[in-house]
């Protein structure tokens, strides 16, 4: 049993790689999975740890094989055979339970060059150092974490002294015995101790000559409170050390006065250290070549003073200094003296109130004239004052997120003669600042800026010309600004612009009162990349005119746009279009025509919506098959006879079908119910119709075969007969407009029965809408957790017409005969013309009450028809139904 669901699991894993990839396999006789472009191969194993009971056996291209979730407590060298055939360069043996290895386990292995044997909590360091035994000198690096190595042999790599082991991770051992000897005549360049136990690094430097190779050495979080005397004697060539999470209480003594040693340490990592007093306090002066200094996470409360005694520079080469998190809150005007070579400069996360200083003498010289990165996020500034840019002429990213920013004076990158105070500045980001208002004269001396980033600001509109100031710009985020409700003709007029983000602004694109359409992007027409998740999209006529001035657009971003279909037009000039996002919307449907004119897309994403059939008509044959990408997860699938096309064309595309087949599940018929859509079993000879009125027809006399053609004629024929009358009177009759009549917020108000959700989401609301008309849904646009009932009056008075969908299914709902009262309320009120009822479903008799029974027979019913004329003729009949004006309402409600 257990067995049979390792196969399940490994071919489940198997089809969803397949659609990602075409070279990944199942091998090792079920137990793994082999990729022949990476030439890996993992064997895991997701449920409870099951005992490996033999190595298997793998293709002969694998060079890379992990094993990771199986207990084998014994590991012998004929348990290995299967995999000396192999060019075999990285084994890894991860939480695997082992506690026993035979001698000269891997010697078989001739080319490895990188071995990981992690996670294993009962392995002694004797049974890992008799296993090295003989083992390939090509080894290059040695991973041993995790596995609760406490007492380690001074012998335990005397077997690996003569390959090429270079790297060596020991990290997240106790290593609390940890002997000196263990790394003699080792030639390492890398040393990973940490979060062990060692207190003193005497341990691993007892001498100068022991590791004076080592070029990293990492002693994150391990119990170090200060550095030996002669540090570099030891490790006279280190340029990277970690000392992260240690507890120093001050800057680390690595300088003594009376030794000369050199080094060639670079980058110094002492983030939440404990560091809380002035560097220059300690002698540093041998630290000359450093370049990167991390000390984010200490108090220290004020910028560390970088100068010595004499007024000169204690790290003359340093690039990168990070004060993230350090409590500083004070920032003198020479704060940043001695520090002329300071590239990156990261003082995010403290409470500064005002931009720092970086000049000096009359602010005409700089301290940094080197700094191209300024991180100043969530520092509580909240102006940048006069002139505060000054003396950062070669700065090329500010970011300033994240303050208390409320506008955006041109002063602030301007000088006195209107020249950029910032002239090579690059990327710009005053996000998450309560900015109101912006304006083009807020950016005219930022012209060499490319990107800039306003999310979540406060702004409200967006004026003219607002970027044309900013010849460079290429890439422009606004999102998470619910306040924006207003966008002139003219906002985006850059040229330049080639990616644009307008993102969960909560727009709404429908109300073109708010913007104009055909001008939105008409002034940045090279955009090539376009991104409007998170806001209201149009699902009318307008939707091509917003796009339609974007003929270089390659990527569309249509996330969470509550769409619930896509006009037939909307992509029409979108023919460049490779990439097209339409997630997390409402998609039940769309025009067979809407990707039409889509030659060169790749990428289509359509998942997560309520897709219930995707056939052959869905998309054009030739573009579903040009595709290389394909999401349709997430979608609630019908999977009956519609959906048989779809799973054999699955089956053997070369599409890559993102997160298939686990997202691909059936909602509905009830037995499919959350079943996988690949258990569809049925075939198109289940789905063939039978007729049975041929064997009738044929059994019948002439005489009363021509009788029975003519009651059927006339039978089938009367909702059809009926639907022909109406639309000849509503051509005909006269309309009076009420006087001061109002503008409606919908076209019609829909009531149906949520059974026949289905036929209204696919059928007829798609077909309405791509006519122009506005349908108020109320699963769609009522608001959750409201009132319904007031919800449901508020859309009837907002609503020009309304929509009534009758069926056997209505009659029976309580829910819906409240509405009808209504719908009658109506009638009385505004006349005949006000309502149009479609007959979707014959109503038995059992479920014709009395209301139901009076409207069909006294008021001018539509029978709905699919396909032929009786159906075009259905579709004419409704849209000029609930095109038509309102009639003159009873008189008694004039009078």
């Amino acid at each position: 049993m257990e067995r049979t669901r390792i196969i399940l699991w490994l071919l489940t894993s198997l089809m969803m790689l397949r659609c990602t990839t075409s070279v990944v396999v199942s091998c090792g006789e079920n137990m793994c999975l082999c990729d022949e472009k990476t030439l890996r191969a993992v064997c895991k194993h997701v449920q409870r740890k099951p005992t490996l009971l033999y190595f298997p056996k793998l293709p002969s291209y694998i060079n890379e094989v992990t094993f990771v979730g199986y207990k084998r407590h014994a590991i012998y060298r004929a348990d290995l055979k299967n995999l000396t055939y192999l060019p075999l360069r990285y084994l890894r043996m991860k939480h695997m339970d082992i506690s026993k290895m035979e001698k000269g386990l891997f010697r078989s292995l001739s080319s490895l060059k990188i071995l990981e044997i992690s996670g294993n909590r009962k392995l002694s360091s004797v049974v890992l150092r008799e296993a090295f035994w003989n083992i390939s000198p090509t080894l290059e690096e040695l991973i041993l974490t995790s596995n609760n190595m406490k007492t380690v042999e001074p012998d335990m790599f005397k077997y690996v002294y003569n390959t090429q082991l270079r790297t060596l991770n020991l990290a997240w051992n106790p290593l609390s015995n940890l002997q000196p000897d263990m790394f003699e005549n080792l030639k390492l360049t890398a040393l990973d101790l940490g979060f062990s136990r060692l207190n003193d690094l005497r341990k691993i430097c007892p001498k100068p000559s022991l590791l004076t190779s080592l070029i990293r050495l990492s002693l994150q979080s391990t119990k170090l409170t200060n550095i030996p005397k002669r540090f570099f004697t030891c490790f006279p060539n280190l340029k990277k050390l970690h000392l992260e999470e240690n507890k120093f209480d001050s800057f680390p003594k690595f300088c003594d006065t009376w030794s000369n040693s050199t080094n060639n340490l670079q980058k110094l990592y002492l983030g939440n250290t404990g560091i809380d007093r002035n560097i220059t306090s300690i002698n540093t002066s041998c630290l000359k070549n450093l370049t990167l200094l991390k000390l984010d996470r200490n108090k220290l409360y004020r910028v560390p003073n970088f100068c010595n005694s004499k007024g000169s520079a204690i790290f003359p080469r340093l690039k990168q200094l990070y004060l993230q998190k350090t409590f500083i809150s004070s920032l003198p005007k020479n704060s940043f003296r001695c520090l002329s070579s300071l590239q990156v400069l990261d003082l995010r996360n403290n409470l500064l109130l005002r931009l720092p200083n970086f000049c000096k003498k009359n602010n005409t010289f700089s301290y940094t004239p080197n700094l191209a990165t300024l991180y100043l996020s969530n520092t509580s500034i909240v102006t940048l004052n006069y002139h505060k840019l000054r003396c950062l002429e070669n700065l090329k990213d500010l970011d300033l997120r994240s303050n208390f920013l409320r506008s955006i004076p041109p002063l602030w990158f301007c000088n006195e003669l209107n020249n950029s105070l910032i002239p090579i500045l690059r990327k710009l980001d005053l996000s998450s600042n309560p900015i109101e208002l912006i304006s083009s004269e807020n950016f005219r001396c930022l012209s060499s800026v490319e990107i800039l980033r306003l999310t979540s600001t406060s702004i409200s509109k967006l004026g003219d010309n607002l970027f044309s100031t900013i010849g460079s710009l290429q890439d422009l985020e606004i999102g998470y600004t619910t306040s924006l409700k207003r966008i002139s003709k003219h906002a985006f007029n850059v040229s330049s612009l080639s990616t644009l983000t307008f993102s969960y602004n909560n727009f709404n694109f429908e109300d073109v009162s708010n913007y104009v359409p055909e001008q939105l992007f008409n002034l940045c027409e090279n955009v090539s990349t376009l991104i409007l998740n998170g806001n209201h999209f149009p699902t009318t006529p307008v939707a091509h005119k917003i796009l339609k001035p974007l003929q270089k657009l390659e990527h569309l971003s249509l996330l969470e746009n509550r769409m619930h279909t896509i006009h037939e037009e909307t992509l029409k000039s979108s023919i460049s279009l490779k990439k097209l996002l339409l997630g997390q919307n409402r998609l039940t449907g769309w025009s067979e025509n809407v990707f039409k004119n889509l030659s060169e897309l790749r990428y289509l994403d359509i998942g997560d919506n309520r897709i219930a059939v995707f056939n052959k008509t869905s998309l054009p044959i030739s573009i579903l098959d040009n595709l290389e990408t394909l999401s349709l997860a997430y979608n609630p699938f019908d999977c009956g006879c519609d959906m048989i096309w779809f799973k054999n064309w699955v089956l053997k595309t070369n599409v890559t079908l993102l997160n298939f087949p686990a997202m691909y599940s059936c909602k509905t018929p009830p037995n499919m119910f959350r079943k996988p859509l690949l258990s569809l079993n049925l075939t198109e000879e289940d789905c063939k119709e039978n007729n049975p009125w041929l064997i009738v027809i044929l059994s019948v006399s002439a005489g009363a075969l021509l009788l029975l053609l003519v009651f059927t004629t006339i039978f089938i024929q009367m909702p059809t007969i009926k639907n022909y009358m109406y639309y000849i009177r509503l051509r005909k009759m006269g309309y009076v407009k009420l006087i001061n009549e109002e503008e409606f917020k919908y076209d019609a108000y829909v009531v149906y029965c949520e059974s026949d959700e289905n036929w209204i989401f696919q059928t007829i609301v798609p077909k309405l809408e791509s006519e122009g008309l506005r349908l108020c849904i109320p699963d769609r646009e009522f608001e959750v957790g409201a009132n319904k009932c007031d919800q449901i009056v508020s859309a009837f008075k907002e609503s020009k017409k309304i929509l009534v969908i009758l069926s056997d299914n209505f009659a029976k709902n309580e829910w819906c005969l409240w509405q009808f009262n209504l719908v009658e309320e109506r009638i009385r009120h505004s006349g005949d013309s006000a309502v149009v009822f479609v007959l979707y479903k014959n109503i038995s008799s059992k479920s014709m009450i009395s209301c139901v029974h009076r409207t069909l027979k006294k008021r001018s019913i539509l029978t709905w028809y699919e396909g032929g004329n009786r159906g075009k003729m259905f579709w004419k009949v409704i849209v000029l139904a609930l095109e038509a004006p309102l009639g003159e309402p009873p008189v008694s409600v004039i009078n």
